[in-house]
C-alpha cells in the first residue's frame, strides 16, 4: 500500500512539474521590454538602470534580442549589454531559465514569470557581477 501512494507522489510531481514547464514556455513566447536592470557588485553594492533600452523575443525554442543597460557606480559609468541569439531551456527543479548560445550555457535564475512579467538573475562569475533582469510583455 505504502509503494502505491509513494508511486502515486512521485507520478503526480512530475507531471505537475511538466504542466509547469509547458506553461512557462507558453508565458516566454512573445516580445518583452526590459523596464529595469540592476547590478550588485563583487563588494556588494547595488546599482540600478530604470531606463535599460531593448527587447528579447521567444519563438519556439529560440530566443533573440539584446538589452543595453547603463549604472553609475563608484568606479565610475558601466555599461552592460546582454545580446542574445540562441536557444533557451527551462529547468523548473531548478528554478531556472538557462541561455543556449555558441555551445555555452548561461544560468538565469527564474524570480517571477507570469503571462506578463519576467524576472531573472544572472551571475555574471569573471567580473563577480550579479544582474536582475525585469521584464513586461509587449
Amino acid at each position: 500500500m505504502q509503494r502505491k501512494v509513494l508511486f502515486f507522489v512521485v507520478l503526480s510531481c512530475c507531471f505537475f512539474a511538466c504542466n509547469k514547464a509547458k506553461r512557462y514556455e507558453r508565458y516566454l513566447q512573445g516580445t518583452w521590454t526590459s523596464t529595469m536592470v540592476r547590478l550588485q557588485d563583487y563588494d556588494g553594492f547595488t546599482f540600478f538602470d530604470q531606463h535599460p533600452s531593448g527587447t528579447l523575443t521567444f519563438s519556439g525554442s529560440t530566443v533573440k534580442g539584446s538589452v543595453i543597460s547603463g549604472f553609475q557606480t563608484f568606479q565610475g559609468a558601466l555599461t552592460d549589454t546582454l545580446s542574445l541569439n540562441g536557444n533557451f531551456e527551462i529547468h523548473v527543479q531548478d528554478n531556472e531559465l538557462n541561455w543556449i548560445q555558441h555551445g555555452d550555457t548561461l544560468k538565469n535564475r527564474i524570480f517571477v514569470i507570469t503571462k506578463d512579467n519576467l524576472e531573472i538573475e544572472y551571475y555574471d562569475v569573471p567580473s563577480q557581477n550579479r544582474y536582475r533582469y525585469v521584464f513586461e510583455k509587449n
